[in-house]
């Protein structure tokens, strides 16, 4: 299975502020799922008033979220389980382009 592992600075995807969508059609990139029990991870220089990174996943033809947990404000983490292939993570309320944010989204073995 595939894993994520990215740093958002400097990333051509978002906005000047750092903020937008990525997803498996970004870069960096969001690697598809296999379905299963995943950790979605986010650490480093992340805001500490108003920035949220979601975790989301395609059902039918719209993105919705994993869920209350997957909704993070600061470093942090959860495991999601999903029968989706298709995700992507949105960045909102950031305002500083160069943050060093990293993600991850793994198998759980």
């Amino acid at each position: 299975m595939d894993v994520t592992n990215i740093n958002i600075a400097s990333s051509g995807a978002l906005d000047g502020n750092g903020n937008g969508v990525l997803n498996a059609t970004t870069t960096p990139k969001i690697n598809p799922l296999r379905g299963g029990t995943y950790c979605f991870l986010a650490s480093g220089a992340i805001p500490a008033s108003g920035c949220t990174i979601t975790l989301q996943q395609k059902v039918g033809a719209n993105y919705v979220d994993v869920g209350d947990d997957a909704v993070l404000t600061g470093p942090g983490g959860c495991v999601f389980t999903t029968s989706q292939s298709d995700v992507q993570v949105v960045i909102a309320g950031n305002n500083a382009s160069a943050n060093s944010i990293d993600i991850v989204i793994a198998p759980v073995q």
